[in-house]
């Protein structure tokens, strides 16, 4: 059982790594997204330093960068991978579809996800580039699934190993 926990949490930590990396490369050789991004980036950075240099210091417009960063790659990566990887070792599901699946789902729909948890009301819109966000967010999903299955996830044929009873025997 314990080396069981310790494939699940070795596998989570990588797949969770490898898709953080996907997700920051991805959205950076994207021309649409890297625009999108650098803009809200530079425009909510110079309005922390405005706010920020009348306090007398930088440390705030770089780890509200930073928390930026920091809350995408949980909202895309941890959050779906974790529920996925939970219900499926609850359930027993060791098939590839499921962990890349329902992380790939969860991860493309945190965008409305999170409108709808903040009660905003355009929770059923979206504009061409959020779909192009969304898409990279279910991609990024769908690589850290298929991570996680790839590590944590006995294999069929280790399942199919173990001893059978003689045809005589019960």
């Amino acid at each position: 059982m314990m080396r069981r926990i310790v494939v699940m949490v070795f596998g989570f930590v990588l797949a969770v790594g490898a898709g953080a990396i996907f997700l920051i490369v991805s959205a950076l050789l994207d021309p649409a997204t890297r625009e999108a991004g650098f803009a809200a980036a530079t425009s909510g950075l110079f309005a922390f330093v405005e706010e920020d240099v009348g306090a007398g210091g930088w440390s705030v417009p770089l780890a509200t960068f930073g928390f930026i960063i920091w809350s995408m790659i949980i909202a895309t990566c941890v959050a779906p991978l974790a529920v996925a990887a939970l219900i499926g070792e609850l359930a027993g599901v060791r098939s590839l579809l499921w962990y890349s699946g329902a992380s790939a789902t969860l991860a493309g729909a945190s965008p409305w996800i999170a409108r709808a948890a903040m009660g905003l009301d355009r929770a059923r819109d979206a504009s061409p580039l959020e779909l192009r966000i969304a898409l990279l967010f279910f991609l990024t999903g769908a690589l850290a699934g298929t991570i996680y299955w790839l590590i944590a996830a006995p294999p069929p044929a280790r399942q199919m190993a173990r001893p059978k009873p003689p045809l005589g025997e019960v």
